[in-house]
């Protein structure tokens, strides 16, 4: 035949490609390359890698030789007339006789030769994943099975065998070239095997590196000729021909040539695409963070609890003519001239308990005898010392925190939320004794303490992995100015301003305010710090800002460090049309912004559902009152009623789940961000942390880790962190995180405000050339104004 190619069975046997497996009669050992039909998107590929492993010089052997033993894909064979005419039935295809045109030449072929795949290393699971591992693994146990029985079988020489299958020998006119020799061998017994679906790129990078299919081949020679010792068919696998002649290849010159390692880019960091040194060195440098930061909140958590013993044992106890039946009055003197005040309520008893929205335990205390509470100062929201007590009030060791949920209109009850849940010893120790409810001003919160310690172990864990959402943000705060300068120029990170459409023509804003906003809106910039000193609209700003970034599609967390920053922000933000949640403890919310918190609008929207909740329970009720003598329908009822307490908590964690879910912004504070209901949530684009001045770095690192970026708001000239132990002050526990992250990069993170609209220039100017170095200037707005112009002041 003049065509250059035959078809068998829907694959292409190719006379070029199959002259470097030399003729035998034999073919179980020796077929031609195989090569998928036309139709595959990777024949083209196959074929010129089949062509060029010769010349059109040695292409000579006629389609005839080569297909005398046409085969199918399942091994049948057939006559030479027989097996052309099922070809021509089955497919009627034939290659071009243009395709013999494609034959490159004899110095393309050597290129080709000497740069085809020379990594050394195989290609895993990690680069080709288990299925296409398993393919070659199948692939390359049929060669060596092949090759087992032909030496088993003594069928030929199976030295020249083995030395052709390994290419130890010349083939087709080229020299040196056992590995194409090799990976050509293969094709064959690979194609043989059904692709996995969809993976085909992979099986075709995998089926033409030879370093792999070498290494398949050889544990799968070595675990068939075991198998024929285990059966009796040879005396020692590592005595045959085709393993001596196997290691003998794979130390030889020739081997390592085509296997030898080409000199590789240092490992990069899968997350960040740095160095894995320099990620390293990051890692060094937030270890050392963590473990200094865990020891300094130790100390300062020791400090704050010695001060609050010092205060609990500061309580007067009552003498001996006093009435204890009388709630005592207390002073909690913090140096300054005593004065009486109502913070503690004495001889309460716990009626009962319960769970409240988001999982706080409830807690009803009412007065012994049915006495009214005495006037207090206590309020929604002040944090309390329950204790228990004596008959005459003196305070017990057992105590716990918590906070006044709620007083009574009645008069005589006060419900407090609890930290401590059931089990504690301590909690089941309130029940049938007399307690008593002390407000003491700076308790240690333990809650606050944990949520800190855990963020860093966090950040320890996880900042630097691939996953993690803020992992640009932890090697900005951590990494020196090269590793910046690094990640800008990989367009990681990115620095300059976004468009701001419509901001510039209103007016509203001065240029500070618009290069604040426009910065924050650039979503490749990691880290910001906005430097808002005092009168210089920081608040309404960052309002905008948010605002335009729900409108570019993000989700926001906005947190602060106190309640009161928090509520300030949601009564800004409220007066947008942002969809705005309030999440955090009831209590401490300002009844202003109460209609934002979690709480109203689940209750809102579970109202419906209650009424009927409570309809049902009561008639659940009255039937088993009836029903008491009867104690099979008695038990049903208490399960109906059982089960319907679990609906209605069911109904409650899907709605509070589809509330969050749907708000553009979340607000609470720095450690209420670790709320469960927020750390559920997905992944925040944008965290907004305001006050940050204010707040130790730890805190900071909760809502953070949360996001993909982070602003940080405040003014480190203002108020600093409250810090009890010198120590920790010392130790590094007062410098906020936004001071810090000022001064890195020679100031590349910052930006600052520099127009205040509140003071008469004669303050402002004092206060720019101490604290800001003059960069603050008063707006001509008030620049003269003086407190005489007020429309509110009499001369």
């Amino acid at each position: 035949s003049s065509s250059s190619s035959s078809s068998c069975c829907g694959y292409r046997v190719f006379p070029a490609a199959a002259a470097v497996a030399t003729n035998s009669p034999n073919f179980s050992s020796h077929r031609p390359l195989l090569l998928p039909p036309a139709s595959s998107s990777y024949h083209t590929r196959f074929r010129r890698l089949a062509l060029r492993c010769c010349t059109r010089r040695n292409a000579t052997t006629s389609t005839a030789d080569v297909t005398s033993p046409l085969t199918t894909r399942r091994g049948g064979g057939g006559t030479r007339e027989e097996g052309q005419a099922a070809v021509r039935g089955r497919r009627g295809r034939r290659l071009d006789e243009g395709d013999d045109e494609c034959v490159p030449s004899a110095e393309d072929a050597s290129i080709t030769v000497r740069t085809l795949y020379q990594n050394g290393d195989p290609l895993g699971r990690k680069e080709l994943g288990k299925c296409v591992v398993r393919w070659i693994c199948r692939g390359m146990r049929a060669m060596a099975s092949d090759l087992a029985s032909a030496e088993l079988h003594g069928e030929h020489p199976v030295e020249d065998e083995v030395r052709r299958r390994l290419g130890l020998v010349t083939a087709v006119g080229l020299t040196a070239t056992g590995g194409l020799a090799f990976v050509i061998q293969a094709q064959p017994y690979l194609y043989a095997v059904p692709m996995p679906k969809g993976l085909e790129a992979l099986c075709f990078k995998a089926c033409t590196h030879y370093p792999t299919l070498f290494d398949h081949f050889q544990r799968e020679l070595r675990d068939v000729l075991h198998q024929l010792q285990r059966q009796g068919l040879i005396p020692d696998w590592r005595a045959t021909h085709s393993w001596k002649l196997l290691k003998e290849f794979a130390s030889s010159a020739q081997h390592r040539a085509v296997v030898r390692k080409v000199p590789q880019s240092k490992p990069v960091h899968s997350g960040l695409g740095m160095d894995l040194d320099k990620a390293r060195v990051i890692q060094g440098k937030i270890d050392d963070f963590v473990n200094r930061m865990s020891e300094l909140l130790r100390i300062e958590r020791d400090a704050e609890l010695e001060f609050t013993q010092e205060e609990l044992n500061a309580v007067p106890v009552p003498g001996e003519n006093s009435d204890s039946s009388k709630p005592i009055e207390y002073i909690v003197s913090h140096g300054q001239a005593q004065q009486e005040q109502c913070d503690t309520i004495c001889n309460l008893i716990a009626i009962s308990s319960s769970t409240g929205l988001g999982g706080m335990h409830l807690v009803l205390f009412r007065v012994e005898g049915n006495h009214r509470l005495p006037p207090t100062t206590l309020s929604p929201g002040d944090m309390v010392c329950v204790r228990t007590c004596d008959s005459r009030g003196a305070g017990a060791t057992s105590s716990m925190q918590g906070f006044i949920n709620n007083l009574r209109e009645d008069g005589c009850s006060i419900t407090v939320a609890l930290e401590s849940r059931h089990g504690d010893p301590t909690f089941s120790r309130l029940f049938g004794k007399t307690v008593r409810i002390d407000r003491i001003h700076g308790l240690a919160d333990a809650l606050t303490y944990e949520r800190n310690c855990e963020a860093l172990m966090l950040l320890q864990k996880n900042g630097l992995h691939k996953k993690n959402p803020s992992i640009a943000v932890v090697a900005t705060l951590f990494g020196d100015k090269g590793d910046v300068k690094w990640l800008e120029q990989n367009h990681v990170v990115e620095w300059g301003p976004a468009e701001v459409d419509g901001l510039t023509e209103s007016g509203r804003y001065d240029d500070s305010q618009l290069k604040a906003i426009s910065l924050g809106l650039n979503k490749k910039c990691p880290v910001l710090v906005i430097q808002g000193p005092p009168g210089t609209g920081k608040t309404r700003m960052l309002k905008e800002l948010i605002t335009l970034a729900v409108e570019q599609g993000e989700r926001v967390l906005v947190t602060a460090p106190t309640n009161a920053a928090v509520d300030n922000m949601v009564e800004r933000l409220s007066e947008t049309e942002v969809s705005v949640v309030r999440v955090g403890n009831p209590a401490r919310i300002l009844s202003s912004v109460a209609s934002k918190s979690l709480g109203e609008i689940v209750n809102d929207k579970l109202s419906t559902f209650k009424k009927e909740f409570e309809r049902k329970k009561a008639d659940l009720r009255k039937d088993l009152r009836h029903c008491l003598k009867d104690d099979s329908l008695a038990a049903g009822i208490r399960q109906l009623l059982k089960q319907l307490g679990k609906s209605l908590k069911k109904k409650e964690k899907e709605t509070i789940k589809e509330v969050l879910s749907g708000a553009q912004v979340v607000l609470s504070t720095n450690t209420g961000a670790a709320d469960p209901l927020i750390r559920r949530l997905e992944t925040f684009d944008l965290v907004v942390i305001d006050e940050a001045g204010q707040a130790i770095e730890p805190s900071c690192w909760i809502p953070i880790l949360q996001g993909k970026r982070c602003i940080l708001a405040g003014d480190q000239c203002q108020l600093a962190p409250v810090i009890f132990s010198r120590e920790a002050l010392e130790g590094g526990l007062g410098i906020s995180l936004l001071e810090r992250a000022s001064a890195m990069h020679e100031g590349t993170l910052a930006t600052k405000l520099t127009i205040q609209y509140r003071m008469n220039d004669a303050i402002a100017s004092w206060a720019s050339r101490e604290m800001y170095g003059g960069s603050l200037t008063s707006s001509p707005t008030v620049a003269t104004h003086r407190l005489v112009d007020s429309p509110f002041v009499k001369v």
